[in-house]
This record gives structure tokens, sequence and C-alpha cells, in this order.
């Protein structure tokens, strides 16, 4: 609403910003399984110290203009809004862990454009994640139905995964016995991935599989320019 207002001249600024509360630890918990909570309890993003980020409860607010008037009032300018990213604007697209969970196979193909319109011709799509076999999400056939996208390589990690979450499964599993309530180690167990949970086992048994697989974008696509 603020990007709208300087967009339709209703005002010379906008404040806009957000409150961040946690009241609980499970979020916390989360993180410290997947090595993304900072060990020292700071964020360094882009810092050759960063070691994963911290989490807290905060208060953000942010000063808008449009970019002529800041840059006639000699204000520092932390970021320019957007509406999108331009077409054929990026070199590279990463998506990790994602399209799972973006409903479907239509879903995940008008994920597969976006990504196609924003790259550049022989621009990357670098992707991992899951999926059940039984095509009820995402599959590498539905990132590439659209003809917009070629597999440049494909690997099935399953097998590295399992062996990652069968180191990790005594110290994951002492940590939830000893810190999550009773009621919630289920949950958490599911999370971490521990043996005898249904994704482990969907895993193990091959109904759930893991792959990491490369896209190029095809020269020849003719996308529609803005």
């Amino acid at each position: 609403m603020a990007v709208q207002c300087l967009r339709t001249n209703e005002g010379d600024m906008a404040v806009c910003g957000g409150v961040n509360g946690i009241f609980t630890p499970e979020s916390f918990l989360q993180h410290s399984f997947i090595g993304a909570e900072s060990s020292g309890g700071r964020s360094r993003s882009f810092s050759v110290d960063a070691n994963s980020y911290a989490k807290d409860d905060d208060l953000g607010l942010l000063l808008l203009k449009q970019l002529s008037d800041a840059e006639r009032d000699g204000d520092p300018i932390e970021a320019n809004c957007l509406d999108r990213f331009f077409n054929r604007s990026l070199d590279i697209v990463l998506c990790v862990e994602a399209t799972h969970a973006y409903g479907g196979p239509a879903a995940v193909q008008r994920f597969a454009s976006e990504v196609a319109r924003v790259l550049r011709p022989n621009g990357y799509f670098l992707w991992c994640d899951l999926f059940h076999i039984d095509g009820s999400d995402t599959s590498i056939d539905y990132l590439t139905a659209n003809g917009e996208l070629i597999v440049e390589e494909k690997i099935n990690i399953t097998k590295n995964v399992l062996h990652a979450l069968d180191i990790q499964s005594n110290t994951r599993a002492e940590f939830i016995e000893r810190y999550v309530q009773p009621r919630e180690q289920e949950y958490f167990r599911l999370f971490a991935g521990l043996p005898g949970t249904q994704m482990y086992n969907g895993m193990y048994e091959g109904s759930i599989q893991y792959w990491r697989a490369v896209f190029r974008k095809k020269t020849t696509t003719d996308m529609i320019t803005i």
C-alpha cells in the first residue's frame, strides 16, 4: 500500500513497518536441526564471518520516497522497489526445497514459466527438492513441460540424503527427547527426518525421491518484452 501510494502520487513519502514476535521455541529448534541458527546469536549477511542467522523479536520501519526525490535530498538508498524482476534480467535462479509445496503440477508449471521469463537466454535454473513418485507434487517433468527449460543435469541424491540423516539421527533424537515437550515430539521427529518417520521411510522405500537438477533456458524462447 505504501509503494502504491507513491506510484499514484497520493503522497511524497510513506512509512511502512512490521513487527515480529516469537512466543514459542519451536522455530528456534527447527532451525537448529538444519544448522540455520547462528551459534553466536548474530546475523552477518554477506560477510565472510557469516555462520547462519539469528532470529529475535523486532520492529522494523522503512521510509519510502520516489527515487528521484531520495537522490535529490541525498538520502541513503537501501533498495529500489520493483513490481517484479524484469524479463531476461537474471543469470541464475536458485530454488531449494520449495516446489513440492506449491500446490500441484499447474502451480509448478506457472513457476517454471516465471523462471524462464526472468532468465537471460542460456541462463541457469538450479533446483533441489523432494517429490512423491506418484506425481502428487513436483517432478522434473513439470518444470520442463512448458518447453522453455532444458535439463542439463539431473541426479537422484536420495541415498546421500538418507546417509546424512543417519549420521545425525542420534544427535537429533536426543535433542528432541531433551528439549521438546512430549506432545510435540512426533512432529519434530518428522521434521528432523528420523528413521521410522513417514518422510524417512518414504525415501528408504522409494516412494519419495530427492533430486537435484540444472536447467538451462533455451536460446530460441520467444519471450514477451515489457
